[in-house]
C-alpha cells in the first residue's frame, strides 16, 4: 500500500521513477508553441516564454535528464506553461523544481500532512508531506515525499523531495537563482 502511494505520488508530480530512472509525462517534441525538452534552461526560459529560475544546490545530486516544458494542463489555459526539472539518478534520492506562469497549481498531490512554513526569497512557503497518516512513514523519516509550495509575481513553483532532509530541500529552494 505504501508504495503504491508513493508512485501515484510520483506520477501526480510529473515524474515516475522506476529501475533508477525518471521519466517526465505530458512532454511533446518542441514545436511552434514552445513545448519539449531542453537541455539548457535559457532555452527552457525561452520556450515557457516567462523567467525562471534554476537551481544552484542540488544536493550534488545531477540533473536526470532534460527539463521539460509543456502545457498546465489542469488550469485549462492554454498560455500557460509548466517548467519541470529533476534531479537524482535513483529512487532512493531526488529533488525536483516545477514552475508554471498560471499562479496555481497545475496538478495536485492529493491528501498531505502540513509541515508548516518557510521564508524562500523574501516569500512564504508551505511545507507539506506525503507522511503521517493512511499507515505511510512518520514526518520525520527522509523516505517520504515532501513539498513545498509558493508564489510569488504570478509565478506558481513546486519543489519536491525524497530520501532528503526538510532542509535539504529548503536549501534546494532558497538557493534558486533566475536564469541568464
Amino acid at each position: 500500500m505504501r508504495w503504491k502511494q508513493i508512485v501515484a505520488t510520483g506520477m501526480t508530480l510529473g515524474t515516475v521513477s522506476a529501475a533508477g530512472f525518471a521519466t517526465t509525462a505530458l512532454a511533446v517534441p518542441a514545436g511552434p508553441a514552445g513545448f519539449g525538452m531542453f537541455s539548457t534552461w535559457q532555452a527552457a526560459q525561452k520556450a515557457a516564454k516567462f523567467k525562471l529560475l534554476k537551481p544552484t544546490a542540488t544536493d550534488k545530486l545531477p540533473r536526470n535528464g532534460k527539463i521539460v516544458v509543456t502545457r498546465c494542463e489542469a488550469q485549462k489555459k492554454s498560455r500557460a506553461h509548466v517548467v519541470i526539472a529533476v534531479y537524482g539518478l535513483t529512487p532512493f534520492k531526488m529533488l525536483s523544481l516545477s514552475q508554471n506562469n498560471s499562479g496555481q497549481a497545475c496538478s495536485t498531490v492529493g491528501k498531505v500532512k502540513s509541515l508548516g512554513k518557510v521564508k524562500v526569497d523574501g516569500t512564504t512557503a508551505q511545507v507539506t508531506g506525503k507522511c503521517g497518516f493512511d499507515h505511510l512513514r512518520s514526518c520525520k523519516s527522509t523516505k517520504v515525499f515532501l513539498f513545498l509550495t509558493w508564489r510569488k509575481h504570478g509565478i506558481y513553483y513546486f519543489a519536491t523531495s525524497f530520501g532528503e532532509a526538510r532542509k535539504t530541500l529548503t536549501g534546494f529552494a532558497a538557493g534558486l537563482r533566475p536564469v541568464g
